[in-house]
């Protein structure tokens, strides 16, 4: 008979450490042998008890959340990390894989999902819920591009593809017809506008293509955009 997947859970938040330890041993292959409120009790004993599976959440201090993962990596090395979050931010999710997560979700996942995610990151799995996993794509879209394209513009530091979605914004496009005008999703889109405006120190689209305009680094539109569209 096999043993059982031993399963710790760190977070904040009592009634949730209540409420997963009630759904995970549904499942009579799953044992949650200890409950923690912070990274740092936790921390002092994985090496002792030893889990399968490190069930966080990704609101932790990142201090606390790189020592904690650190010390799951090392002792001992086997236990593997399940992320739970609120937040469906990308740096939440690149800060998770890059410590390594082997799973990433969001806490409204349902009860079999869970225990089935369970199961399959124990088996080697890595599981990223759908939502997130569509931005990291995106992001990852995004990193090629600026890794192909380099810097078209040294003044604004403007990439290649950042001064088309730029051009394709002066002539009063909107965001779905800039990601169809280029074969990238919106998000994508709204990824490169951020930076845009980061990059060109400038609060709104119409501010960036203005100012783009005067430094002759976009063709000047007969039907430039409007703000905030």
């Amino acid at each position: 008979m096999e043993s059982k997947i031993k399963v710790m859970l760190v977070d904040r938040r009592e009634i949730l450490r209540e409420g997963l330890t009630v759904i995970l041993e549904r499942d009579p292959d799953i044992e949650v042998i200890a409950r923690f409120s912070s990274g740092k009790e936790a921390m002092e004993q994985v090496g002792i008890l030893n889990p399968d599976i490190v069930i966080t959440e990704a609101d932790m201090p990142e201090d606390v959340y790189l020592e904690l993962t650190q010390r799951i990596k090392e002792v001992p090395p086997h236990t593997k990390i399940m992320v739970l979050t609120h937040a469906k931010q990308e740096s939440a999710l690149f800060r998770a894989l890059k410590l390594g997560a082997r799973a990433y979700l969001t806490k409204h996942i349902g009860v079999d999902d869970l225990i089935s995610t369970v199961h399959r990151v124990h088996a080697g799995e890595v599981i990223i819920s759908a939502p997130m996993a569509a931005k990291m794509l995106d992001e990852f879209v995004l990193m090629e591009e600026k890794k192909d394209t380099g810097s078209a513009d040294q003044e604004t530091n403007l990439s290649k593809r950042e001064l088309e979605v730029l051009q394709l914004v002066a002539g009063g496009t909107t965001n779905k017809e800039v990601a169809e005008d280029l074969f990238i999703s919106e998000n994508t889109v709204k990824g490169h506008l951020s930076r845009i405006l980061e990059k060109m120190n400038v609060r709104n689209r119409q501010q960036a293509v203005v100012m783009a305009m005067e430094k002759g680094i976009i063709k000047k539109a007969t039907n430039p955009a409007e703000p905030g569209k």
